[in-house]
């Protein structure tokens, strides 16, 4: 085979990794906003929940099969990213929903995305339980706090495979110290609370 016959088919293999990097970016903004609006729809309890959580696994169903077609696009830090968002957006309306957290083989992702997918949850579950704190839920709150704090206890000794899933360190680090966190604030909010109730008791009982 001469050099050039060699040159032209590695040509044409690029082309064809570039076409279809395109078609999965292009796919993975839907799936994107698919995943935001699932989330929100799930906050506000919506009826519309079933319908984007349906459509999402479509999507991203679609999403891995071509993406398995082109290993160097499938085993790639893009494919995990957005692998990554979608296992967020299912395991918090499936908590919301179900009172459970789905394993990677229900979900049909790797296990570097699930453990990344897992941790960013933690994120969005603080955000819920803020909201029903304002809902003035505080008993639920708690219980949500519970949930993402079992979470991350279930998910920090992989810190060994940091060098398998990168970023994980760095993510664990950032999720100790947001549940730290938001401990502290529930702890301060409920006991308000408590306090203000206790004061109404007193007031209504002179």
């Amino acid at each position: 085979m001469s050099l050039k016959i060699h040159i032209d088919e590695i040509m044409k293999y690029f082309e064809e990794l570039y076409s279809a990097r395109e078609w999965l970016i292009k796919r993975s903004r839907d799936i994107l906003t698919l995943c935001r609006k699932a989330i929100v729809s799930c906050l506000r309890e919506s009826h519309e929940t079933e319908k984007y959580v349906n459509e999402l696994m479509s999507l991203f169903r679609e999403f891995k099969e071509y993406a398995m077609k082109y290993p160097d696009l499938y085993y790639s830090n893009f494919y995990h990213a957005i692998e990554s968002e979608y296992i967020e957006a299912i395991e918090f309306c499936t908590i919301l929903r179900e009172g459970r957290v789905l394993t990677h083989s229900e979900l049909g992702v790797s296990p570097q995305s699930y453990i990344m997918g897992l941790l960013d949850l933690i994120g969005e579950l603080k955000r819920y339980s803020l909201e029903l704190i304002r809902r003035e839920k505080y008993s639920e709150s708690i219980k949500v706090y519970d949930i993402a704090e079992n979470i991350y206890n279930q998910l920090e000794d992989f810190v060994f495979a940091e060098n398998l899933v990168p970023g994980l360190k760095r993510k664990l680090d950032v999720y100790r110290k947001v549940l730290d966190d938001w401990k502290e604030l529930l702890i301060d909010l409920v006991s308000r609370e408590r306090l203000r109730k206790l004061f109404e008791q007193v007031k209504q009982s002179k």
